[in-house]
């Protein structure tokens, strides 16, 4: 696991190069991506990103996730935060081409120090282009 990175203030940016990676690969062949890449996950079921975040306090936040989705259909994913899924089949609608950022935000418990965030490919056809996510 890759550590974390805090933006000015108490919202904390996680990009591709601090993910765990399994099944997939960081690319840069599209365009809009706001840090060294972005996560393309493998076509198929399981495949994930996951990410170390830190919390000074058990809280309830936001958790901004940031997306591209260039098909037809929704590529859902599962989200779970320390092992506990929050959202199952969490669908990533299309957007307008795989240069096409959309933001998803989830309420999300965390708690003081260290909390694990994955998001899992739930179908043959993998999850969408991941960016980075956010906590606010």
């Amino acid at each position: 696991m890759r550590g974390y990175q805090l933006v000015s203030g108490p919202t904390g940016v996680y990009r591709v190069d601090e993910a765990r990676i399994s099944r997939g690969s960081v690319d840069t062949d599209h365009a809009g991506h706001s840090g060294a890449g972005f996560v393309n996950l493998e076509n198929t079921p399981g495949s994930y990103a996951e990410w170390t975040i830190q919390a000074g306090a058990a809280s309830t936040a936001s958790l901004d996730l940031r997306h591209a989705n260039g098909t037809a259909a929704a590529r859902p994913m599962d989200i779970t935060v320390n092992g506990t899924r929050i959202a199952a089949g969490h669908p990533f609608p299309p957007t307008a081409n795989w240069d096409t950022w959309a933001t998803t935000t989830l309420p999300v418990s965390l708690k003081a120090g260290a909390n694990t965030v994955r998001l899992t490919s739930t179908t043959a056809d993998g999850g969408p282009n991941l960016d980075r996510i956010a906590v606010r």
